[in-house]
């Protein structure tokens, strides 16, 4: 306690003693003088230091709002365009309370977190994207959890990172023109996208397996035809090709290549990317989709390479699911394909029933431990926990008898 007290106290006699001299003055001489001369004889140095903190947090916490917001708008205005003019959905952005109406996405957690949201097209029920952004507003705290993250990565905050996700969910209908009808088998035709195949940037592909649960199931396969940055993450490999046999051909030229300094991985599963802990999780947390995360784009080339995966994603959901809706012959996904999948999720499934039963048999355990704790302090407190020892130990020693006496026998 006497080192934190003693840097302390001395802080603030320095502080009383820059102005020894005015406290030294008595009431009357403090009356004599003027308000000017007041003023002048104090010494301001610690308020002024004060006021200055004050408006250099002040000022800090403006710019760097103001940074994030300027950010945000880029990245939003760009994929809104793409999304309501390239590609055509009904329904573009979220509406919010801002009195000019210009901002369609929500901002959330001291301008950190941010998203909007797309529906209202063929092949695709929505599109969810995220924009996480480091909390600029407080430099200060930014720094102390900077430092902490590198001296100790175990304690890494996850909000130590900036990154843009864009989350993708098909609905099993293909429209091809304004006059066709609408197929009704769209939960059936949703039942073939069961299965995880993606394209991972090498420099994250371990970190990203260990925090996205459908990425910890797949098998790591490099191929020539992937760019050298990137390595393919599915759960078979008959599954690989799923994205180019969908994707244009210009998919790995004027997209894959270019943008290896900002795609982190696209995948397209249907499984959660939190380990379910119960059947229950599990059966209610599947859900088809395709997770597309790269780091926060900022300049106009990159924004539009962003699109641009964005763009071949729901090209793969189109082409896709037009096979299925079509029945064609050349359909990528196999029953075969599938049913290895299924396999590979009835394991899983059976490994997390395991572990939920052993989890719950070790809390119902405890739970009649402290059952009989509790048990025990009742018996204490009315006096009678003697009473009950005895009958125990009575107990104990009549089993040992017939032991014994079955023994003998």
């Amino acid at each position: 306690m006497s080192a934190l007290l003693g840097p302390l106290t001395s802080f603030m006699e320095t502080v009383n003693s820059l102005n020894a001299n005015y406290n030294a003055l008595s009431y009357e001489e403090l009356t004599a003088m003027g308000f000017v001369q007041r003023l002048k004889l104090y010494n301001w140095t610690f308020e002024m230091f004060s006021v200055g903190i004050v408006l250099f947090m002040f000022i800090t916490y403006r710019i760097g709002v103001s940074m994030n917001l300027s950010r945000a708008d880029k990245f939003f205005d760009s994929i809104h365009a793409v999304l309501k003019n390239n590609l055509g959905f009904s329904r573009v952005g979220l509406a919010t309370s801002d009195p000019n109406g210009r901002k369609m996405y929500l901002d959330q957690h001291l301008h950190t977190w941010f998203t909007t949201f797309a529906t209202g097209r063929s092949s695709i029920s929505s599109v969810n994207v995220q924009l996480h952004l480091f909390g600029r507003n407080n430099p200060v705290n930014l720094s102390i959890d900077f430092l902490i993250g590198f001296f100790l990565p175990s304690l890494k905050f996850d909000h130590l990172e900036e990154y843009c996700e864009v989350i993708l969910q098909p609905n099993g209908v293909y429209v091809g023109s304004d006059e066709a009808k609408v197929n009704g088998n769209a939960n059936e035709l949703l039942g073939n996208f069961k299965f995880t195949t993606s394209i991972v940037n090498k420099s994250v592909m371990t970190e990203v397996r260990n925090k996205n649960y459908f990425l910890s199931l797949t098998h790591v396969t490099e191929n020539d035809k992937l760019p050298r940055e990137y390595a393919f993450m599915s759960e078979t490999n008959q599954l690989n090709d799923f994205i180019y046999k969908y994707a244009k051909p210009t998919f790995n030229e004027e997209v894959l290549a270019k943008v290896t300094h900002l795609l982190e991985f696209i995948s397209f599963t249907d499984l959660p990317a939190q380990k379910p802990e119960t059947e229950q999780e599990w059966n209610s947390k599947q859900q088809p989709r395709c997770v597309i995360r790269c780091k926060v784009p900022t300049s106009k080339k990159d924004l539009k390479l962003v699109n641009d995966v964005v763009v071949a994603a729901v090209e793969v959901f189109d082409n896709f699911t037009k096979d299925l809706v079509q029945k064609s012959s050349t359909v990528f996904i196999t029953p075969d394909m599938l049913k290895k999948t299924k396999a590979t999720r009835q394991q899983e499934l059976s490994k997390i029933v395991k572990n939920a039963k052993k989890i719950a048999a070790e809390k119902a355990l405890e739970d009649k431990k402290e059952a009989e704790k509790e048990k025990r302090r009742e018996l204490k407190k009315s006096g009678n926990l003697e009473k009950s020892d005895q009958k125990m130990k009575e107990k104990r020693e009549r089993r040992l008898r017939n032991k014994q006496r079955t023994r003998m026998q």
